[in-house]
């Protein structure tokens, strides 16, 4: 038995406080190596190795393309051009348009009629005749048939003074010197042939499936690090290296 401080100590307190310290200790153990199986990792140098690779059947790859893709184009494509704009057409030549014309014109001429009539004819002649007879005035009756024949010139002038209306159909051929204006607003299908061959960029990254040949490549590593994290690590008996 023991003494401290004026207290007894005895085997059992020694062994119940040894048995605490003991646990302690393996609790604070315990918690250092969970920390160190989540947080540490093992890293494991390798020197020249050499190494069999097993090639996968395909791999996707996303690709960047520096050279410009030549594309060729041979089809034909529908178009659609909605049309809506206000055009200007200057017009330089001629219409002819058909005029229907219904009116009245006023005529004022003056005819100069220049002319000879030559008269042929027997006058039948039933009057009295008035003349002096020895100094004596005296009426005479005078009947009887007088053939006539003579050029009488006949010069004078003629006006014309009318109201002459015009009724008629004809073409008439019109110049514009104004542009026309047109609303236009329709839509125009056409079909466009395409053959020609494009040059074109590849600005955004291609998406691609590489192919290999499902086999083992002999590959040798010069130096390899790796940091394999301890919840990876297992325990195996070591084999022994086989002779060289």
């Amino acid at each position: 038995m023991l003494a401290v401080y004026g207290r007894a100590v005895t085997w059992q307190h020694l062994i119940v406080t040894a048995a605490i310290l003991l646990l302690l200790m393996s609790g604070l153990a315990g918690a250092a190596a969970w920390w160190a199986w989540q947080n540490l990792a093992a890293q494991v140098v390798l020197k020249e190795q050499q190494a069999d690779i097993l090639l996968p059947k395909e791999l996707a790859v996303l690709a960047t393309v520096d050279r410009k893709v030549q594309v060729k184009v041979d089809q034909t494509l529908p178009v659609r051009v909605p049309i809506h704009q206000t055009l200007s057409i200057p017009l330089e030549e001629t219409i002819p348009i058909k005029v229907s014309i219904d009116t009245v014109v006023p005529i004022e001429v003056d005819v100069p009629v220049s002319h000879t009539i030559k008269v042929d004819q027997v006058i039948d002649l039933d009057t009295e005749v008035k003349t002096r007879v020895l100094g004596i005035s005296m009426t005479l009756p005078i009947q009887g048939r007088i053939p006539v024949k003579a050029d009488v010139p006949i010069n004078m002038v003629i006006p014309v003074r009318k109201q002459l209306p015009v009724a008629l159909v004809t073409l008439a051929n019109v110049r514009l010197t104004e542009s026309l204006r047109a609303q236009i607003d329709t839509v125009v299908e056409a079909q466009i042939p395409i053959h020609e061959a494009l040059s074109l960029p590849v600005t955004a990254p291609v998406s691609a499936r590489l192919t290999f040949p499902q086999q083992h490549v002999q590959a040798g590593l010069n130096l390899l690090d790796l940091t394999v994290p301890f919840e990876a690590v297992t325990l195996a008996p070591r084999n022994k290296a086989p002779a060289r």
